[in-house]
């Protein structure tokens, strides 16, 4: 294959990958947004009458320091800023594998419910952020296999 060539493929290979991180892109800014919106809502229902009040993700943080709960915010906010980042289209695949991590890492976190030994129900908003945590994760997902098949075409000759 001659230098011109293996040039326009990989040019054409740029161009579907450009293409394909547009396509995704339009998922991952709302995915952020909701992600980020998420940690204002509790995510555990209070017993009626009890003194136990639980509050959202940041004043668990304040009320109970260093924990689960900082842990869980620290790799929410990680994964959130990579969201934004592959908003705009500017992360590679190492980049969305991170995401993923931190989106399993999050829907894992909030189903085990560290820390409880008999865990609270769990709000419509607990439920929602275990759901979108793991939705995010296969979208991420399916970004990063549809960038490996693309590679894999443009090594096997087929780009």
């Amino acid at each position: 294959m001659t230098l011109p060539e293996q040039m326009i493929r990989a040019e054409l290979l740029n161009s579907r990958i450009t293409r394909t991180n547009a396509i995704y892109a339009r998922f991952y800014g709302p995915l952020c947004l909701l992600v980020i919106s998420l940690t204002f809502f509790p995510y555990y229902e209070s017993e009626p009458g009890s003194s136990i009040i639980y509050g959202n993700l940041w004043q668990e943080v304040v009320r109970l320091g260093p924990g689960y709960d900082l842990m869980a915010l620290l790799v929410l906010l990680l994964t959130a800023l990579l969201l934004a980042f592959a908003a705009m289209g500017k992360l590679s695949t190492s980049g969305l594998i991170a995401i993923l991590v931190g989106s399993t890492v999050i829907g894992s976190t909030l189903l085990q419910s560290p820390g409880y030994i008999d865990p609270p129900a769990y709000t419509d908003f607990g439920v929602f952020d275990i759901v979108l945590s793991f939705l995010t994760a296969g979208l991420v997902l399916g970004h990063a296999v549809h960038l490996f098949v693309l590679e894999l075409a443009f090594q096997r000759g087929g780009v």
